[in-house]
């Protein structure tokens, strides 16, 4: 696997959060359309640069990811978007951001069809030894547990726990991510596995004014945050999907768009998206929802517990 990284440059305004948004076409890779996702762009020690990186399927020798990108930052309720950007992974110009993740044999599991991947700190247990190289990988409950399949490879010398990404279903039942076991071994060697549960959660919109909405959420320590599209109940699929919005040339028409096919749908609308992680883990959650005002504008807002705070989760 690759990563790419990304920054993004503060202007005089300093958002208050910046979002990258990316599309990934490998060839070779068994995939049926783009992997689409949205990461939030991280600061760094310089105040003034945010940094993200993307992952990346490796294609086989000889063939090239096509990545597709812009970003988006927030500030006073207001939503920037910038071009959109293509390009070819690997090329010459890429090689000072561009960090290989070694898979062994044929590599971790693609997410089942439909879904995608999200990050989290590698969960590790009392006394366990995190340091050295650490490996890790899937398996699907029917599969007996083994060293094997701990494909992943990543030097976290003397730790913490890294973050890591993996998908957030191998199979998909009934419209519902089946659970599946995460798997690693540490710096005893031990092999370690805990079951990747999720929850359903929903965002109720009483008015009817979201034009699209999104799940913010992590673990507690907020290290590796997640971002999901929230889709609507009911909404059909077309090119009006949340996960489309982004990769339009022009971002407002393609909202007018959504807004106009959402008004066909009566209100209360529930906009729905999962949360994923260890079992019996908490997941804190807030939202962020994009807003038809009355004079036809757009308006983003942070929609968090009366009083302040973030939602939770037992999964």
């Amino acid at each position: 696997m690759l990563l790419l990284k990304r920054e993004y440059r503060d202007d005089a305004e300093h958002p208050e959060i910046v979002l990258l948004h990316f599309e990934v076409d490998a060839d070779g890779v068994n995939r049926a359309f783009p992997h689409r996702a949205m990461l939030m762009v991280a600061p760094t020690e310089d105040p003034n640069l945010r940094v993200a990186h993307i992952s990346i399927p490796e294609p086989p020798e000889g063939g090239h990811a096509r990545v597709r990108y812009r970003f988006s930052a927030v500030c006073g309720g207001r939503e920037r978007g910038s071009p959109l950007y293509e390009i070819k992974v690997p090329s010459d110009e890429l090689v000072c951001d561009l960090q290989r993740i070694p898979e062994e044999e044929s590599g971790n599991l693609v997410p089942a069809a439909g879904r995608g991947y999200f990050r989290l700190v590698l969960p590790v247990e009392d006394g366990e030894r995190v340091s050295g190289i650490i490996r890790y990988g899937f398996g699907a409950m029917r599969k007996k547990p083994s060293p094997l399949l701990c494909r992943a490879v990543v030097d976290v010398g003397d730790g913490p726990a890294p973050v890591i990404e993996i998908p957030e279903a191998l199979s998909v039942l009934k419209n519902s991510p089946m659970p599946y076991f995460l798997y690693h071994t540490s710096g005893d060697g031990e092999l370690r596995q805990n079951k990747i549960a999720c929850a359903r959660i929903r965002l109720r919109d009483e008015p009817g004014e979201i034009i699209s909405a999104r799940l913010i959420w992590s673990d507690s320590s907020w290290r590796a945050v997640n971002i999901s599209p929230m889709e609507a109940k009911g909404m059909v699929a077309g090119e009006f999907q949340a996960a489309d919005e982004y990769f339009a040339q022009d971002l407002e028409a393609a909202r007018a768009r959504r807004f106009a096919a959402l008004s066909q749908m009566p209100a209360p609308r529930i906009f729905e998206a999962y949360v994923f992680g260890p079992s019996g883990s908490r997941v804190e959650y807030c939202y962020q929802a994009i807003v038809r005002l009355p004079s036809g504008e757009s308006e983003t807002r942070w929609l968090n517990q009366e009083g302040g705070g973030n939602w939770s989760v037992i999964l």
